[in-house]
Formats: structure tokens, C-alpha cells, sequence
């Protein structure tokens, strides 16, 4: 395994060096946001009011909760990019922080008692449910069935718990009284409004009453994704992508009280998250080359004529290419400003578990636009940016429809003229990267190289990931000779050993993270192989102090010049310099 990224192009270094220094705001709760600062590596803990910093840690933060009272935060903090965090104690008056390393969690959500005086949670890794006295630092815990998920909500005098069970629907609990208001599909989140409860099912919000569990209201809208809300009273805002773009949406008591597209002076963007602090709405907004920043919800769901559009380095457009079936397949192109003709262009897709593809904020899109480059985004079936029946008729047996999806707007990409064979690269992380692969390897002619991050490639074998039991529904399952028959037909390990001698495969970078708990390596070291045994150019890198989830920016840098330099180079637009890091 090499442990040495690519050539660096000197150019492209530079300008994602300078995209790099704009910050990445957090949303305010309760007075205090996580946030990396402009010109920070690493995220911190900062007053909203006044962004002067309460904690800036060497490690990773996952999650924080600020306590009611505003003199503690607990905090998720992971030494590595692992994500196995160690629970925290924070002292906002002096900075001091006290870790418990032996209560392991991840992402688990902590509720605070009303008065600050402890805070507890489900520790999901330590499979125990913890209290943390803010008093006197002690700490009480007991054991949790490991087979059972569960989960802490605030509302009711005790907060809520959410049962799940392979199998089973998830039940919602009154903790005060231990009996059952609800069961759901499934359980994302759990809210406040006023009086009732908001539960996210993945498909819809409900009000609740948390007292018997009666039902208040229920808003379901099949075509729009929520990715975030927050509540203030009995109102909700909640933000979303409807149609591929982003959404933001105002209701009251159920029903909608007004829905605007996202938008930054008068230019398209997205709404990526949404809180409600300090007596009003606030939203995380960002675009292809519009850095993230906070707003009012106001300002994004009222009329007034929007300031004027100041001159962008890029361009963003909207394509949309008909598949096989007739269904059209939308992809997303941010172009420099005054770019013509074919240019080399980076396509991308994520295409899996309902997530949306959007145009956000990432510091190599401009950066490559600045060295010439395309950057395009397709929302291929399987993907949340199209409401539900898109991201059915992508999943299990239909997964190789988001595949084929890929293949057609690469195609329509070289058909409007945007780019050529030659000067195109398909590029995926995690889900993205199966098919980013697989479509590569699938059709050989279509591009000159394709890069995977972070991939399980051999979908026959996705147990030998630390979380691939949990991919089955989504790939489809290997149970049966015919979803056997599906995942060998569309695995990239599979692909690539079936290629003969004298295909001339795409050039292939795998890229594999060194602190990555989610996927193994074996795969990707498995496709290298088969490529060179039929003489295909294929490589892989071990990413340094990288994981799955947030990274410093120190290893988003690297996983950013690695990419863009490999494009650069097999599409002829690079001065490379021998790689140094």
C-alpha cells in the first residue's frame, strides 16, 4: 500500500489553500456553536453572540449539548478521525474539560435535566446509559441490551426514549411514566413545539401530544426531503431539497405557512442546516463558491427584492439527461465564469440511503474551476433529491439503476459539449464510490480515470466492514441466488475481474482512510490487484489521520489536492511538483 498521494500540482494547491480559509460557521444552541473559525484546522466550541472561543481542542468534537443554564456543554470528543469519542464535561466560565475515556459514544444524542443539573445518554459503544452529575463531575451508569438501540429525546418531565429493534418498529417512550405514546418506521429525531412533540419519522413530522401520545398533526409531503428542523413554540422551520433544490419551509401547527426556494441574492443555494436560538430562526446556508454562513430564517422566507448578485468566480447550471426508461437524470455543473467548449470535469454522485447530492460548499469545486476544471454533481436514483419513489427506484434489486444513471449523464456531460472522454473523471466516497467504480469499470470508454474514497467494493462481501450488516437493505441482500446474482452483477470487485487483457480499464486511484471505523481497506486493495493483472493503471493511497465522518482541515487538504491532482495529471491539465507530505 502506498502511503504517498500523487504529484502535487502547484496551482491547484494554491487555490484550495485559499478557498480553504474561509470558515465553517456553526448554528447557535443555546448561546454557544461548533464552528471552525476562518483560518482554523480544527473546530472549536465559541460563544454565538460574540464568537470568542470556549474550547479548542486538539481532538474531534461529534456532538455538543449546552446545559439549560449555559455553564456546562457536553461534549462527544474523539482523539482520532475514528469516531470513537470519549464523553466530556465543559466548564464555560474557565474552558476546563473533564473526559470520562471509559464512556465510549457516537454521535448519541444527550439531554440535559431541566435544572443543569446532569446530563444523560445512551451510550451507544459503551451500550450503557450514563449520567453525568454537572455538580460533582460523578458519573452513574447502567447496562443497556446490546441487540436494543436506544436513544434520549427531550419532552415530557423525563424526556422520551425511542426503542428499536431489528425487526420491529420504534416505539417512542415516556420516560416519567414508562408507557408507549407511538411506534414509527423508524425514528430520526424528536423535538419541543410548545405543548407537543415533533417526531421525524424519515418521512414525515408528526405532532404529538407527549403526555398520551395522541396525535396533533401529521405533515407528509412525498416529494420533499427533510434534512434538519427546529422548533420555537408551535412554530417549525425545516429545511429540505424538493426537486434537487434546496427548500425552506415555515409551518404552524402542521400546516405550511409559507415555502421559498434557498436562495443568496437572487443566486440559487442550500439551506444545509437550521436551529432556533435566542428568539428566532437561524439557517446554514452555503453554495458551489458561496462560503457557509448563518441567517435569519426571515430573510430566506420573505419577499423583499434580493441585493445585488456580485460577480461570481463560477457558474452553476442545471442539466438533466434522459435514461433508457425515459426518466430524466439531473446534474448539477459549476463551470468557471466565462468557460467554453469541452474542459476537463470531475463527475460525482453519491446515489445511496436517501441522502441528497447538493451544491454545497467544498473548497475544491472553485479551486479546480480556477485551474480550468468542471465540476459536476449527478442526483442519480437511489439519492434523496427527488422524494421518496426516486430513492426506491435506486435501492436493493433497483440499485443498478443508479449506475446506469451515472453512465447517462456522464454521456450527456460529452454530448452538450462540456467535456470529452478523455477529460472526464467519475469520482465517489463511501456509497458514491461503489458507483462511481462500478459504472467506470462497467463501460470502459466512458471516461480516463476514476477515483474511490472510502468504498466497500465488493458488494458479496459487505460483512467485513465494521458496519455492513447495516448496508443489506440498500445493496439488496445476499440471501437469496437472486440477490447474489444482482450484487455480483454490479460489484466493482467483479467487474474488474472479469475485465480480459488488452481492455485498457480507466486509470483507477483507490483511496483508502488510515483511521476509517466504517470500511476496511481489502476491498480496494483487492481491485487494485485485479486491474493490474490485466494491465490497467491502478493505485491506491492510505490517506494519513483520515476518517468517515468530520476531519481537520489539515486531512481534507490532503484528500483534496490527491483528488484534484490525479485529475489533473490523466487529463492533461497539470504541472506537477514531487509530492512532499
Amino acid at each position: 500500500m502506498h502511503d504517498f498521494p500523487p504529484p502535487l500540482v502547484p496551482a491547484i494547491d494554491t487555490a484550495l489553500t485559499k478557498w480553504e480559509r474561509h470558515g465553517r460557521p456553526g448554528l447557535p444552541e443555546n448561546g454557544f456553536a461548533l464552528a471552525r473559525p476562518p483560518g482554523r484546522r480544527r473546530q472549536g466550541i465559541y460563544r454565538a453572540d460574540t464568537g470568542s472561543p470556549v474550547i479548542e481542542p486538539e481532538g474531534h468534537i461529534l456532538r455538543m449539548a449546552p446545559s439549560p443554564d449555559g455553564r456546562s456543554i457536553c461534549v462527544q470528543l474523539a482523539e482520532r478521525a475514528d469516531e470513537d469519542a470519549a464523553l466530556g464535561l465543559v466548564d464555560t466560565a474557565t474552558g476546563s474539560l473533564r473526559l470520562y475515556p471509559r464512556i465510549r459514544c457516537r454521535y448519541d444524542p444527550m439531554l440535559w435535566e431541566d435544572d443543569s443539573s446532569g446530563v444523560e445518554l445512551v451510550a451507544g459503544r459503551s451500550h450503557s446509559l450514563v449520567r453525568l452529575d454537572a455538580r460533582t463531575g460523578r458519573s452513574t451508569a447502567s447496562a443497556v441490551p446490546p441487540d436494543t438501540r436506544l436513544r434520549l429525546f427531550p419532552g415530557g418531565r423525563r424526556g422520551l426514549l425511542a426503542e428499536s429493534r431489528p425487526g420491529s418498529p420504534s416505539r417512542l417512550i415516556d420516560r416519567a411514566t414508562g408507557a408507549e405514546l407511538a411506534e414509527f418506521a423508524a425514528i430520526v429525531r424528536v423535538l419541543p413545539a410548545g405543548e407537543d412533540v415533533v417526531v421525524d419519522d424519515g418521512a414525515r413530522l408528526q405532532g404529538l401530544d407527549p403526555g398520551s401520545g395522541a396525535r396533533r398533526w401529521r405533515w407528509d409531503d412525498p416529494d420533499l426531503r427533510v434534512t434538519s428542523f427546529a422548533a420555537r413554540g408551535q412554530d417549525i422551520v425545516a429545511v429540505g431539497v424538493r426537486a434537487g433544490r434546496g427548500v425552506i419551509v415555515r409551518l404552524v401547527r402542521g400546516s405550511v405557512a409559507a415555502e421559498r426556494e434557498v436562495t443568496h441574492r437572487g443566486a440559487p443555494a442550500v439551506a444545509t442546516g437550521v436551529s432556533a436560538d435566542a428568539d428566532r430562526f437561524h439557517v446554514l446556508i452555503e453554495g458551489p463558491a458561496l462560503p457557509p454562513r448563518v441567517v435569519p430564517a426571515e430573510e430566506l422566507l420573505s419577499d423583499r427584492p434580493a441585493a445585488a448578485r456580485p460577480e461570481a468566480p463560477t457558474r452553476t447550471e442545471r442539466y438533466a439527461f434522459t435514461a433508457e426508461d425515459g426518466s430524466r437524470v439531473p446534474v448539477v455543473v459549476t463551470s468557471p465564469t466565462g468557460a467554453k467548449g469541452p474542459a476537463p470535469l470531475i463527475l460525482t454522485c453519491y446515489g445511496g440511503f436517501g441522502v441528497p447530492s447538493l451544491p454545497v460548499f467544498e473548497p475544491t469545486v472553485p479551486a479546480w474551476a480556477e485551474h480550468g476544471g468542471r465540476y459536476a454533481i449527478a442526483q442519480v436514483r437511489g439519492g434523496g433529491e427527488h422524494g421518496s419513489a426516486w430513492r426506491q427506484a435506486g435501492r436493493g434489486l433497483a440499485k443498478g439503476r443508479g449506475i446506469e444513471d451515472l453512465a447517462v449523464a456522464a454521456r450527456g456531460l460529452v454530448g452538450a459539449g462540456l467535456t470529452r472522454p478523455d477529460l472526464l473523471v467519475l469520482a465517489g466516497a463511501s456509497h458514491g464510490g461503489v458507483l462511481a467504480t462500478s459504472c467506470a469499470l462497467g463501460s470502459p470508454d466512458l471516461c480516463a480515470g476514476v477515483v474511490s474514497t472510502a468504498a466497500p467494493l465488493d458488494l458479496l462481501n459487505l460483512g467485513a466492514h465494521p458496519l455492513g450488516r447495516r448496508w443489506a437493505d440498500e445493496f439488496g441482500a445476499s440471501d437469496t441466488p437472486r440477490g447474489i446474482e444482482h450484487l455480483r452483477r454490479i460489484s466493482p470487485l467483479h467487474r474488474a475481474r472479469e475485465l480480459t487483457p488488452g481492455t485498457a480499464p480507466p486509470r483507477f486511484l483507490g483511496i483508502v482512510l488510515a483511521e476509517d471505523s466504517r470500511v476496511v481497506a481489502d476491498d480496494t486493495l483487492a481491485v487494485v490487484d485485479a486491474l493490474r493483472r490485466v494491465g490497467g493503471s491502478a493505485a491506491v493511497w492510505r490517506a494519513p489521520e483520515t476518517g468517515h465522518g468530520g476531519n481537520h482541515l489539515d486531512s481534507l487538504h490532503r484528500l483534496g489536492t490527491t483528488v484534484l491532482g490525479f485529475a489533473a495529471t490523466i487529463t492533461g491539465s497539470a504541472r506537477t511538483a514531487p509530492s512532499t507530505t
